[in-house]
């Protein structure tokens, strides 16, 4: 008999050999299908294999087929559940994934300054992030009290930022501002608003979102970097750079409302006496305390900026030129108190260039240099006064500005050379000694008068250079006299005041001297009244040049700074009796009596005196009455190249071999 196996059997049995032999799902439907055509064929006789092996093959194919359908059944059920099981973890591990999420981006909003702000009007909902609180250091309950408390915070000077925000707003246009809120206690914070509205169908706000920052470091910052661009770290007041970017914006209002604009350009007289004297930080209170009586002396009227070094600029709008010459005047007489520097008074005064839009320039850079150039005229006029541009000072700065070009070529190009003007006793007529003059052949404007280049030399400092070239030559050609039997002979050199006040100059004097082989005492030099100014760094100087052996003469004596307290002190040999005196000897009694006054005290010091300019007989007579030993003029002679004055010595000086 036919035993027919329990189902778990043939469940396994079928999909063992199933799993055997039909690896894929469509073996699986083709064994079934199979099976289900073997049943319907035995229904319907159409089995070929008859009697009881028929049967079982029927009932067989029934029995799998039964099976097969219920495997699957069974197998299905599994598979879902199985993959539900799948699906739930999936889903809990998403929804701790999005926690976490969640959780990490709150604790970014808290971290960062920021808020969000979203306001549905029609519905009257708002919805606020937790970081209001800090932004505006109020409680988040007071802005869902009053929702139009940010507004009522905003600092006052930015109302008009918000009237042009709430404008686009009402358009619909997303907008963002920046401005400035004031916290309870006070504090002023920066934020930056970036809006969104939403309008309804009829065009009114609906809804509006806004995304607030706290960017009160970056204004900070930018501040600070604003503050170095643009303003004087010592002093505060706008720079240079400053200075340009307002008056650039003062123009173009000028330009519309045609108004004018004026342009000062001021600079301290003598600060760098007070700067090298008490030091640097006594220069720097003198100029903060400059600047702060400067704004208090324009007042309202107009605006201060600080050029550099000493150098300041005022800007005054829409100004009548006699109401500019009051202001002026006012800021030279405010000088005329003294400043109070660590329990010093100082004095200091101002020269002043001016300049005026549009009659003197039309753009920033002309305005500015020809208040310069102005400025140049105030100096040469004795400082402490100011003076207006005109195109003839321009001429002469333009002038001056083609001799100082040529002065730094000169040297280069060996363009100077010394000439001679010999000095004589005036008892024997014998040549003591001679004066060496500095001039300058230009290649195409010939000689240049030292009364235009010397000024020049000076003001830009090539003097020091210049005057360095005059001793070294003077001493190189006085050698060589002296090996040519000429001895005893003085040269003398001409010094300004800033070669004087030159630290290398002593070592530049000592060099010459040594490296010609010069005796110290046959070199004089002559230094000008306007010496005095600066005793207290001259005497120093003068001290030193003396213990080397040096002759020192005051040149032009009577026309400056004279003063017989200095004749006291000053280590010198020699005054010079100026000509302006000598050409009046004679024929005006207070000349003679000048003459007199000064042959005398030189006498009585124990001085040589010189005097300068003779052109008459009459004249050394006159003077060799009166006592003066040497005297220097056109009589004797003219000034001289090295060669002529050589012609000179073979009669007048004595050789000694």
């Amino acid at each position: 008999m036919f035993r027919i196996l329990p189902i778990d059997k043939y469940i396994y049995l079928l999909e063992d050999s199933m799993k055997s032999y039909w690896q894929d799902k469509m073996k699986w439907f083709t064994g079934i299908a199979f099976l289900y055509s073997l049943h319907i064929a035995g229904e319907f006789g159409f089995l070929p294999i008859k009697g009881h092996i028929g049967e079982i093959l029927m009932n067989l194919s029934t029995l799998l087929l039964i099976f097969v359908v219920l495997f699957f059944m069974f197998k299905k059920k599994n598979d879902y559940l199985d993959n539900l099981k799948e699906e739930i973890e999936l889903h809990k591990d998403t929804h701790e994934e999005l926690k976490v999420n969640r959780e990490r981006l709150q604790n970014i909003f808290d971290c960062i300054d920021v808020a969000i702000w979203s306001h549905n009007i029609k519905a009257e909902k708002l919805m606020i992030s937790p970081g209001i609180e800090k932004l505006y250091g109020i409680p988040m309950e007071r802005f869902f009290e009053d929702v139009q408390l940010w507004s009522k915070v905003i600092h006052p000077d930015d109302a008009g930022i918000m009237e042009e925000r709430a404008a686009k707003v009402a358009k619909g246009e997303i907008v963002t501002s920046e401005y400035r809120i004031i916290w309870p206690n006070g504090e002023i914070r920066w934020i930056q608003d970036r809006g969104i509205p939403f309008l309804d169908e009829d065009q009114t706000l609906a809804e509006f979102h806004s995304v607030l920052f706290d960017i009160t470091d970056r204004k900070q910052s930018e501040h600070t970097i604003n503050q170095l661009a643009f303003y004087d770290e010592l002093t505060g007041l706008p720079n240079l750079t400053g200075f340009i970017k307002r008056v650039e914006t003062k123009l173009v209002k000028a330009r519309v409302e045609k108004k004018s604009l004026a342009v000062l350009f001021l600079d301290l007289d003598r600060f760098k006496v007070v700067n090298d004297t008490l030091g640097h930080s006594f220069g720097d209170r003198l100029l903060q305390q400059v600047s702060q009586l400067l704004i208090k002396t324009i007042g309202e009227h107009g605006e201060a900026f600080r050029r550099g070094g000493d150098e300041f600029i005022i800007t005054l709008e829409n100004i009548h030129k006699e109401e500019l010459q009051r202001i002026t005047s006012s800021i030279i007489a405010a000088f005329k108190r003294p400043f109070f520097l660590g329990g010093q008074e100082i004095y200091t005064s101002p020269s002043i260039g001016i300049s005026i839009f549009p009659e003197h320039g039309e753009d920033v850079e002309s305005l500015l240099k020809n208040a310069d150039s102005a400025l140049y005229l105030a100096k040469e006029r004795g400082r402490n006064n100011g003076q207006f541009f005109s195109e003839n000072l321009n001429e002469r700065i333009k002038k001056k500005l083609q001799v100082e070009h040529g002065l730094h070529k000169a040297l280069e190009n060996n363009e100077f050379r010394l000439v001679y003007q010999p000095q004589f006793e005036l008892s024997t007529g014998q040549m003591i000694g001679a004066e060496a003059l500095l001039r300058w052949e230009h290649p195409k404007q010939g000689v240049i008068s030292p009364v235009d280049f010397i000024p020049v030399a000076e003001e830009t400092g090539l003097i020091i250079p210049i005057g360095e070239w005059v001793i070294n030559e003077a001493c190189r050609q006085h050698r060589y006299w002296q090996d040519k039997g000429y001895n005893g002979l003085l040269v003398a050199v001409n010094i300004s005041a800033r070669q004087l006040l030159d630290e290398t100059f002593t070592a530049t004097i000592e060099r010459a001297i040594h490296e010609n082989g010069l005796y110290p005492e046959n070199l004089e030099l002559e230094i000008t009244e306007s010496t005095m100014h600066n005793i207290e760094e001259s005497l120093p100087v003068l001290n030193r040049l003396k213990e080397m052996g040096v002759s020192i003469s005051i040149d032009d004596f009577g026309t400056g700074y004279s003063s017989l307290a200095y004749l006291m002190h000053l280590p010198i040999n020699t005054l010079k009796i100026d000509k302006m005196f000598i050409q009046d000897t004679g024929r005006s009694p207070k000349s003679d009596a000048i003459v007199k006054t000064i042959i005398n005290m030189g006498n009585n010091l124990g001085f040589n005196v010189i005097a300068e300019g003779i052109e008459e007989a009459s004249q050394v007579e006159y003077l060799e009455k009166l006592g003066c030993q040497q005297g220097q003029g056109y009589f004797f002679s003219r000034p001289v190249e090295a060669g002529e004055l050589e012609a000179i010595m073979i009669t007048k000086v004595p050789q000694h071999t």
